[in-house]
């Protein structure tokens, strides 16, 4: 067992990053909602739903990460964010869509250029909302994989800056400032729990590469000062965390990775992603995208009682896994979860907005 001493971004790094990211004009802590209607369906004794739908307008978690790794690469090249010289500069990056956003909008916010490269799945509706916040975009022959490596290979220019939430070595510190931007979610989760005087039983988190997943953890660690129980969720057809902690070390997953669930469609974990993921998972499951959008579909309707949900295909993903697992007798028993389990799960992205759901 690794001590949380031991993992990376570490507690300086991300309360650094916490106290960076909250004195921005445009920080507000976002919503923690008891689900008391989705508690009831699912036979739970609370669910609490962090709502990042509307973080920093972008309607993401992934803005957390993303504008605070590019800050730092500026600032390790002592440039002010913001000022003449950052126009010289341009930031690459790979997405299934929503890092993509947040690296366009972090790069006008700083003044840079930003280029993005997408696999060949990513529809045009992400696109759009990317290049309307000035980005270029590179389409990519392949699975968001490829365009990782294309990126990658794109970023050799010293005045290119390589914004990747994806690493699959120890190279790349921007990766690990990007977690700790997401850090900042699970500092905010634990203490909106404390002060609802409680402490969850189990903490559903979607997975991609597993960046998101490993920031709002290692958040809640430190912050809490408890080990969080993580039960990680993915798409049947993209489970490559699940296959890695299976392995207990990088695995990839292969064919098309495709998935409704796109901001899950990734063949490979991150490195030190992973590494935080395997000390704190106790549980992993692999849904189907039909399971996704059941629930989706409920929760933006309203369940007994509860406002309805402003969620989208990824942002769904860890609700629907507890879904899953909560319906399932077998399942269930196994996860653990029962009549008096408090669950905390994540809204990890708002809908796309109306003018661009013409392109879906």
């Amino acid at each position: 067992m690794t001590s949380i001493i031991a993992l990376d971004p570490g507690r300086n790094d991300i309360y650094q990053a916490f106290d960076l990211i909250s004195s921005w004009p445009e920080y507000r802590q976002s919503p923690l909602i008891r689900a008391t209607g989705l508690a009831r369906e699912l036979g739970l004794g609370t669910v609490w739903i962090k709502d990042e739908s509307k973080r920093f307008g972008l309607g993401g978690v992934k803005a957390l990460g993303a504008p605070y790794g590019l800050k730092q690469q500026l600032l390790k090249r002592g440039l002010i964010p913001g000022s003449p010289q950052c126009a010289g500069y341009t930031a690459v990056a790979a997405t299934d869509g929503n890092h993509g956003l947040a690296v366009a909008w972090a790069a006008q916010k700083f003044g840079c250029h930003a280029r993005i490269y997408v696999g060949t799945e990513v529809d045009q509706a992400r696109i759009a909302r990317i290049t309307d916040n000035g980005a270029e975009i590179v389409r990519v022959d392949g699975t968001y994989d490829d365009a990782v490596l294309a990126a990658e290979n794109a970023a050799q220019s010293p005045d290119v800056l390589l914004i990747t939430d994806t690493d699959y070595g120890h190279a790349l510190d921007v990766t690990r400032d990007i977690m700790a931007g997401y850090a900042v979610l699970g500092i905010e989760c634990a203490r909106q729990l404390r002060a609802e005087n409680i402490t969850p039983d189990h903490v559903f988190l979607q997975c991609g590469v597993g960046g998101m997943a490993a920031g709002c953890a290692i958040g809640l660690w430190h912050e809490s000062g408890e080990k969080p129980n993580v039960c990680t969720v993915e798409a049947t057809n993209a489970a490559c965390l699940q296959a890695s902690l299976s392995t207990g070390e990088l695995t990839s997953v292969p064919g098309k990775l495709l998935t409704r669930m796109i901001g899950l469609s990734c063949g490979k974990p991150s490195l030190p992603a992973f590494e935080i993921l395997r000390e704190v998972s106790t549980h992993s499951i692999a849904i189907d995208d039909d399971v996704a959008l059941l629930v989706q579909n409920t929760l933006s309707a309203g369940i007994n009682g509860d406002a309805p949900l402003e969620t989208w295909d990824t942002g769904i993903a860890g609700i629907a896994g507890l879904w899953h697992v909560a319906k399932n007798h077998d399942l269930r028993a196994r996860f653990g979860l029962n009549a008096q389990s408090n669950v905390l799960v994540i809204n990890s992205e708002g809908p796309i907005p109306l003018p661009y759901r013409a392109n879906i």
